[in-house]
């Protein structure tokens, strides 16, 4: 099997594989609400302004880094460390072979930057078109230094500072403080790419209609993306307990505090959007809706952890029930089923399940064959 072969299989394919559901619902959400002049306005306005290029390469720059995380992490991986035999290759071939990588790994954006560049041509913009080809041919380069880089120091030495280590012996953390730390200092651009997607579909949601009787069942379906889209987060929470702290179902903790203590921690996680949806909620839009709203995106949090504990599951699988739920709330929101119905709904299920499942739930740990993942719901 030739290096290349090895390298699509163990990176492209597998980080195509885990996104699978990330990719689809921004086809789906981007496919769902404009059409085909739509998407070849929004191109052309992208390449003549400047503010939204700007925009739009700080977008690729957040995926850049995710792409980044995803390459260094199967790095660190005792599985692929059959890897570091590439420093053994003459650099102009590792090079090459890692800018393969990269540029695999950077088919979404190379397809939509195509897609503009075709765009910016048809109405002559030739700055915005060149800029935009030199900023995707280049960019990955960095990628491919950060893996160099990775290569040639398998084992880097992480230091604690100063003030790190006067706040940690200073202050007792509450247990659910430790996720928050775990998801931005080790997940940055997971939390980074979460948010600006669920903030995103938000505000989006909220400037639709700034000039019409606004239809309160928009947001509602913003809501569900809003919610569903914490999934992958809800999971390395739910992967986080299991693997670094084992001991947080055996302390003498009653389960009203813990269920306390989660639900303050979900509040944090939907903070943003819930400040981007009081920034840019219509003036036509009732205090009553918003108080259902905000309970709307808590509840939908509170069912997606639920179900993690009720039963483990691979994210594969989690991805495509989120689909289904996504389905069936847009039918019922569609055909006018009360929020404050739905709220409720939601809530008693996530309860119910924390309350059946949080003591007894399992984590599966993947079984490794050969390089592959294989885990059964």
């Amino acid at each position: 099997m030739s290096s290349i072969a090895v390298l699509r299989k163990t990176f492209i394919n597998e980080y195509y594989r885990l996104n699978a559901g990330f990719f689809f619902v921004i086809l789906m959400f981007g496919g769902g609400f404009l059409r085909g002049e739509d998407h070849i306005v929004l191109a052309t306005y992208i390449v003549q302004s400047p503010f939204l290029l700007a925009i739009t390469f700080g977008i690729w720059v957040i995926y850049h880094l995710k792409t980044i995380w995803f390459v260094r992490q199967r790095l660190g991986w005792d599985s692929h460390i059959f890897l570091y035999n590439l420093i053994l290759l003459p650099r102009w071939q590792r090079w090459l072979l890692l800018l393969f990588v990269q540029y695999g790994l950077w088919l979404p954006v190379w397809f939509y930057a195509l897609f503009m560049a075709y765009c910016g041509q048809q109405i002559e913009q030739q700055t915005g078109v060149w800029v935009t080809l030199a900023f995707v041919t280049f960019l990955p380069l960095t990628g491919v230094w950060a893996y160099n880089y990775r290569l040639f120091r398998p084992s880097p030495d992480h230091r604690i500072s100063v003030f790190s280590t006067y706040f940690n012996r200073r202050f007792n953390k509450p247990f659910w403080a430790y996720f928050l730390w775990y998801l931005t200092q080790r997940e940055p651009v997971l939390f980074l790419l979460t948010k600006f997607f669920t903030g995103g579909v938000v505000v989006g949601a909220c400037l639709l209609y700034t000039t019409d009787s606004y239809d309160e069942r928009l947001l509602s379906l913003a809501g569900i993306l809003a919610g569903i889209g914490h999934v992958i987060v809800l999971f390395h929470l739910y992967e986080f307990e299991h693997l670094q702290l084992p001991l947080l179902r055996n302390l003498p903790m009653h389960l009203g505090r813990r269920f306390a203590g989660y639900t303050l921690l979900f509040f944090l996680l939907i903070l943003p959007e819930i400040m981007l949806f009081f920034r840019y909620l219509p003036l036509t839009v009732g205090l009553w809706y918003a108080v259902q709203w905000v309970g709307w995106l808590l509840s939908l949090v509170w069912l997606v952890f639920g179900r993690f504990l009720c039963k483990h599951y691979i994210m594969d699988y989690i991805l495509r029930q989120s689909f289904y739920v996504f389905i069936g709330y847009f039918f019922l929101i569609m055909f006018g089923v009360p929020l404050f119905v739905l709220v409720l709904t939601n809530l008693a299920l996530g309860i119910w399940w924390f309350k059946t499942g949080y003591y007894s739930s399992e984590y599966i740990m993947p079984q490794v064959f050969f390089g592959k993942s294989e885990q059964k719901p």
